[in-house]
Order: C-alpha cells, then structure tokens, then sequence
C-alpha cells in the first residue's frame, strides 16, 4: 500500500529543519518514545521539485528502497506499508511527531531535554529493533 497525503506540520518542517534524511529522523524520533519502533528505519527527504513528473517519482521511488517514508519539501508525505491500516497508522505516528516538533520549536527554539543517542540504544535493544547508527549521531 503506498499513501500519499499532505501533511501540514511534516510540510511546515520542511521549511526550517535542514533537508537530510538523518536530521529528520532525528528530530522526529526524540519527539516520541514510539516514533523509533514505528519507523525504525528512519525518514528520507526529497527536496523540492516540480510534483508529478518523472524526477520526482525517480528521487522518491529511490528513497524508497530504504524507507517506508518519504518527504516531499513543501508538498507532503508518502507512506508504504503491507496494508492500508498500518501505513495510515504510520504516516500519523509521522505527523504526529511533526505536530510536537512544530509546538516544542514555537516555545523554545532547542530542547532543553531530550531522548539521547543512548536511550535510543536502550530502546532498540529492549523492542528489538534494529536502529541505524546514522541517526545516532551525538548532538551538540
């Protein structure tokens, strides 16, 4: 099942977080304990481009292949899943993290808190899921 919708606060972050797969991940994993077990392997991120033609569909068929996420800047989100509820299921947990990450930035531009690259070890031992290094990268 592949979904396709435009997400309001997912196309809000594309206008303020850097358009990398890894900072993406990242932000939108430490916005909810939930968000690494529901989409272990992260988020990629297309950037802006004309929707509908070829380009696009090649750069998100290709980000595809590595997750089952990906982001249109400015447009929206694609989701893939075995069936309609879980890929449903997935863009919310996507868009929901979003939503948070867009609330937490209008009230204080950084975190003062945070889930660490060590509590995502923890976690990813603990729900045995597998949890790419690249988006566990120490923050400064």
């Amino acid at each position: 099942m592949i979904y396709h919708a435009h997400t309001t606060n997912v196309i809000a972050l594309t206008f303020v977080l850097p358009l990398k797969d890894e900072i993406f991940t990242r932000e939108l994993w430490e916005m909810a304990t939930e968000c690494p077990v529901v989409f272990p392997d992260g988020v990629g991120v297309v950037g802006w481009m004309v929707p509908g033609g070829r380009e696009i569909a090649v750069a998100t068929s290709e980000l595809m292949k590595q997750y089952d996420v990906a982001i249109w800047a400015h447009h929206g989100m694609f989701a893939s899943g075995e069936d309609f509820d879980l890929t449903f299921g997935l863009m919310h947990t996507v868009e929901k993290a979003a939503e948070i990450l867009v609330k937490q930035l209008s009230m204080c531009p950084r975190k003062l808190q945070t889930i660490t690259a060590q509590n995502f070890r923890d976690l990813a031992v603990d729900f045995k899921v597998t949890l790419p290094e690249k988006f566990l990268y120490e923050k400064e």
